[in-house]
């Protein structure tokens, strides 16, 4: 895989942003669903914690702002970072203009937010497309940034679902799984390795998608 090509510079495009926010938001499609429950279940999650208007989050990289819609219920203020300034002109608009502090462009492995500087950071639909190094430089970075939690996802590996991908390949010229997966107790010895305790790890939907949601609590 190549990193720049297939990642860092891939989404640089504003018909890429488009055919990105379509398919997770207007298509129907597989992504559209999974990206439906997984926001289901970050809200389920968030709801399981006092926040106040003082706290921050950090919805990073945030793409075409799917979460946002998610983040009207709740009280922080919310700043939306990305690489592609591309991808965030469809952003615009999807969260609460009033709690809204910022888009700005960053690189998630080396951003100029402060330590300790939010609440909660939630990275979605990333880990998964970028190889090993790139996923530690990361998560590293999360674990400076957040004073308490993160929720991250990513696409495991698991014999299943090798076995999905080619079946799907053969019946779906167009089929393009994740490139970089990784095996679920990897992720949480890194994520552990970087400072985190996992508060708790749990299957999208299990068995039929590779998706998986962690939730990270930085304890200091």
């Amino acid at each position: 895989m190549d990193y720049e090509h297939d990642t860092l510079n891939a989404y640089r495009s504003v018909n890429r942003a488009k055919q990105y926010k379509d398919f997770h938001t207007k298509q129907l499609s597989w992504g559209r669903f999974v990206t439906f429950i997984e926001q289901r279940a970050i809200s389920r999650i968030l709801k399981q914690y006092n926040w106040s208007k003082s706290d921050r989050l950090l919805d990073i990289p945030c793409g075409t702002g799917v979460l946002g819609r998610l983040l009207h219920d709740f009280s922080f203020k919310i700043s939306a970072s990305d690489i592609s300034t591309e991808m965030m002109e469809f952003a615009k608009g999807e969260y609460p203009n009033n709690r809204l502090v910022e888009f700005t462009q960053q690189d998630i492995t080396r951003t100029e937010f402060k330590r300790d500087y939010f609440s909660c950071v939630i990275t979605l639909g990333f880990l998964h497309r970028v190889p090993l190094d790139i996923k530690r430089e990361s998560l590293r970075e999360i674990f400076k940034i957040t004073k308490r939690i993160a929720i991250v996802s990513c696409s495991v590996d698991t014999p299943l679902q090798r076995l999905k991908h080619k079946v799907l390949s053969l019946v779906k010229r167009n089929h393009v799984p994740a490139p970089c997966p990784i095996k679920i107790n990897e992720l949480i010895s890194e994520c552990q390795n970087q400072g985190f305790y996992v508060e708790r790890s749990m299957m999208i939907v299990p068995l039929l998608s590779a998706h998986a949601l962690l939730v990270l609590k930085k304890i200091n």
